[in-house]
């Protein structure tokens, strides 16, 4: 594994992992909300794509609000829109000047399909737990009003993490459901049934969108497929899931 950084949205560094043989096939792997590369199971599903053969890339985008430790820039993570993920994206793919394929978790999912909606050097997408929408709360309008942010509980860290009014705002110019309407690129959707943060149905909203997407139900799997931060270690039902997600970005 090598480290590296480049410049992403509005400047501030992305940071990155690479896994596997340079110039191998390329899987970006994308974090999901309140997530970020270095999280529970994203090292490990690196290492296991690298082990398949492929040029695994885990990496952050730039405003997650992760700089040294855990979510220590609340003020990164307060503007972190849709849109800046779309620019990471656009900078990875420069920088790394060649086709890929995108394996996203929740958020990260959507972000992989808005993306290979519009970007025809990705090859292909898989997801875990997508998300079918951007995410924007019944109350957030009258949330924001009152307070001048939405707050979010993290009940790892036991922070609250704010969003603005922009992240809100930037959401209406990004449709998941059009992006997977135009996508061309072969779709393998893993998403487990019991997931208590995102419900199993997402994916099938998501499928109805697509020519041609493969839905993999993980009977009885939960948002992160059993895997916890502080790692310890890969699940059955995260085997599974990345056994499939191998052989669907092989072929």
């Amino acid at each position: 594994m090598d480290t590296f950084e480049l410049p992403g949205s509005g400047g501030r560094p992305i940071r990155a992992a690479r896994h596997g043989t340079e110039g191998a096939p390329c899987v970006l792997v994308l974090h999901g909300f309140k997530g970020f590369k270095d999280w529970g199971m994203f090292p490990w599903i690196a290492e296991r794509l690298a082990e398949s053969g492929f040029e695994a890339i885990r990496f952050d985008f730039s405003h997650n609000g992760v700089e040294e430790t855990d979510f220590d820039r609340l003020d990164l993570f307060l503007l972190d829109t849709w849109t800046r993920h779309q620019e990471d994206l656009d900078a990875l793919l420069t920088h790394i000047d060649r086709p890929v394929a995108l394996l996203g978790h929740s958020r990260g999912g959507a972000d992989a399909i808005l993306f290979a909606g519009r970007e025809a050097r990705v090859r292909a997408v898989a997801t875990l737990a997508a998300v079918a929408d951007t995410m924007v709360p019944a109350d957030a309008e009258a949330v924001v009003r009152e307070l001048g942010y939405y707050p979010i509980p993290n009940a790892r860290t036991k922070q609250t993490m704010p969003m603005a009014r922009t992240v809100f705002d930037d959401a209406a110019n990004h449709s998941v459901e059009a992006a997977a309407r135009a996508m061309t690129q072969p779709l393998l959707l893993v998403h487990g049934t019991s997931d208590e943060s995102v419900p199993f149905e997402h994916a099938g909203r998501i499928a109805s969108w697509h020519p041609d997407a493969e839905v993999l139900g993980i009977e009885g799997g939960g948002h992160t497929f059993g895997a916890v931060h502080p790692w310890q270690g890969p699940t059955p039902d995260l085997e599974r899931a990345l056994e499939r997600i191998c052989r669907f970005l092989a072929e």
